[in-house]
């Protein structure tokens, strides 16, 4: 890297500090503006989004890990780069006269997908594509929890319902609510077996978020060819809301042989400690799932390959004869 070059990097580095650590920005909801880095430092301290901090740390080891590869492509630069470069500050403008966070973070994005392509250029940038696209889990998303929180909710709650009732157990489903229902033979009221509150952190947007900073760098590791890794990624929705379930499941039942209060606790003073540990459960079951969809895979293309080699070997004996 000559002097030229590195002096342009630094002052890449200080303009983002500006941007991001030094001008405030926008207020949110409150009463004063805040600069970006403070709103995220402030997000993250919610589960939802505590993997962003990460984030940081996971695009500089993908970026460390093909160095090599970097260094042996030629320097060049690329005039879109700029292009981008005055889109983002544009962008990031617009972003503090509207007051609004998410403004500031796409023009993060594009100032930085505009430096790469002006200072090294479209082969190095294509090399970078997947940290880049990692950097953009480090942005809270909070609008996201009240547009799709609740009707994972309710599918949560009707999707254990379906499977409690499939394998005996009668459950009753009340809005967000699972309860056992009521047995006379037995003088068992309703509830009184299990009764769960299906809450926002449990309709599985608490560990989506997460799920799909993991299920993106295994797809990525697991895969080599891009669409494989573009199909195995596209599971990571239907899993995450299938490990959620089982955990709901396991709480359910170890309601029903050592009770509420030890499964679930008082969800209104206290969860139980057994409860918590659950959590594990989901990215366990994820993780699982996960292997089982790149075994599929593997083995699907494989067996394709293999038919596809045995026909053209045929044809190719069928022309020589």
């Amino acid at each position: 890297m000559n002097r030229k070059h590195l002096i342009s990097w630094i002052m890449l580095a200080v303009s983002l500090v500006l941007l991001m650590a030094v001008q405030p920005y926008a207020a949110g909801y409150g009463h004063f503006r805040r600069t970006m880095l403070a709103e995220l430092l402030m997000q993250w301290k919610d589960a939802t989004w505590q993997h962003g901090a990460l984030l940081p740390f996971i695009v500089g080891y993908l970026l460390w890990r093909r160095r090599n590869e970097a260094a042996q492509l030629p320097e060049s630069s690329s005039r879109w780069g700029f292009v981008l470069i005055v889109f983002a500050l544009l962008l990031y403008f617009a972003g503090f006269r509207a007051n609004n966070f998410y403004c500031g973070y796409a023009a993060m994005m594009t100032l930085l997908a505009g430096a790469s392509l002006w200072l090294e250029g479209a082969q190095r940038s294509r090399l970078r594509l997947f940290a880049w696209l990692m950097l953009g889990f480090l942005w809270p998303l909070p609008f996201l929890e009240e547009n799709i929180g609740y009707q994972m909710r309710l599918m949560m709650v009707k999707t254990t319902g379906v499977v409690l009732n499939a394998v005996g157990v009668d459950a009753l489903v009340s809005g967000t609510a699972l309860q056992s229902m009521p047995n006379l033979e037995f003088g068992r009221k309703a509830g009184e077996l299990f009764s769960v509150g299906i809450a926002a952190p449990c309709s599985g947007m608490r560990s989506l978020f997460a799920l799909l900073v993991v299920g993106a760098l295994f797809s990525y590791f697991r895969q080599r060819v891009m669409w494989r890794r573009f199909a195995l990624f596209s599971t990571i929705l239907p899993i995450a809301i299938v490990a959620n379930m089982v955990r709901i499941l396991v709480l359910i039942f170890a309601a029903m042989i050592f009770g509420q209060n030890w499964a679930i606790g008082d969800v209104e003073k206290e969860v139980s400690a057994f409860h918590e540990v659950t959590g594990i459960v989901v990215f366990l079951v994820a993780l699982m799932l996960l292997q089982s969809a790149s075994w599929l895979l593997n083995r699907l293309c494989s067996g394709l390959g293999f038919k596809r080699s045995r026909t053209i070997s045929r044809q190719v004996v069928s022309s020589v004869s």
